[in-house]
């Protein structure tokens, strides 16, 4: 019993393959000299950085670095004061090997899932993603996860700097700054700008795409302009708006009430630490069920799922 051998992607070649190990260098270096990387995150961004940058349409990466980038920034951004409000605050981020997979493995798995599907397909134009159901369910599904990441990243590092104590999603009690569930007017408004932030770059750079696709076609800007699809763009900046709201508000409900917040009277603020000596834990909220990567992990795969049912059902 014999078996057909291997065959690579098609199009997937020795200098292809400098694309993906150049982004996932710069992405690595620029972690571990900004501290937004530990040792052990920096490999794992390595191979969330393979998975998604090797031989895929670029709107892929620009999503991924547009998270990855403008989330690390806004991690350092007052940066003392976060200090004072979360426990667990560390300056510059420094993700571990288990944030940048809770934050990746779903969005690595549907860029892989788009390479198996047009594994034969040397050429992936835009035009694929209006002509074929698949790779737009997958599109927006990607789309829709690191909507959902970015979107609940800014609001947790924006939010927590609200000059009002948050209200509890569950309860509409105000509790203290820090506190799973928490949401905040600032909040609110910083996830929808985190989910608008990856729209706007991947629709651009499907405009880009295409732009390049024309000139190599020669096929001129009159073409171009032509075989822009307004509709199409819209829907992309739209759906990824909106998973950056309901992706912030799935975290901050699963936040409330499966991931556990107490309160420290002796630190001022939420603790997740066992008591020292006279200090007194006050349970805020939630049960001790899942931690902060698994409600992450479990936000974006469901708001990966809506996005790309969202796709399946009226784009289609």
């Amino acid at each position: 019993m014999s078996s057909a051998p291997f065959s690579p992607p098609a199009g997937l070649t020795l200098a292809s393959m400098l694309y993906p190990a150049s982004l996932c260098a710069f992405m690595v270096r620029h972690g571990l000299s900004k501290k937004s990387l530990s040792h052990s995150g920096a490999a794992a961004a390595t191979i969330v950085g393979l998975g998604t940058f090797t031989h895929t349409p670029y709107v892929f990466s620009v999503a991924l670095l547009s998270f990855y980038l403008s989330s690390s920034r806004l991690t350092k951004f007052k940066s003392q004061a976060k200090k004072k409000l979360e426990e667990d605050h560390q300056e510059g981020g420094a993700r571990t090997a288990i944030q940048v997979f809770s934050n990746g493995a779903t969005g690595t798995a549907i860029a892989l899932l788009f390479q198996y599907v047009y594994w034969n397909q040397a050429s992936r134009p835009v035009s694929l993603f209006l002509e074929d159901w698949r790779a737009s369910v997958l599109l927006f599904a990607y789309l829709g996860h690191y909507a959902c990441c970015n979107g609940d990243t800014w609001a947790s590092e924006l939010g927590i700097l609200n000059k009002s104590w948050p209200t509890l999603i569950t309860t509409l009690k105000k509790v203290p700054p820090g506190t799973n569930g928490g949401v905040s007017t600032l909040g609110l408004g910083a996830s929808v700008a985190g989910g608008f932030f990856i729209g706007i770059a991947s629709a651009l750079s499907l405009i880009f795409q295409q732009l390049a696709e024309a000139q190599k076609n020669w096929a001129g800007i009159g073409a171009f302009a032509n075989s822009l699809n307004g509709g199409f763009l819209f829907s992309v900046i739209f759906a990824a708006t909106a998973a950056g709201l309901f992706g912030s508000l799935l975290d901050s409900f699963l936040g409330a009430t499966v991931q556990k917040s107490s309160f420290s009277t002796k630190k001022n603020m939420i603790t997740y630490k066992t008591p020292e000596n006279g200090d007194e834990i006050k349970d805020i909220s939630g049960i001790d069920l899942l931690d902060n990567h698994q409600v992450n992990f479990v936000s974006s795969l469901l708001t990966a799922l809506a996005t790309g049912y969202f796709a399946w059902r009226f784009l289609w």
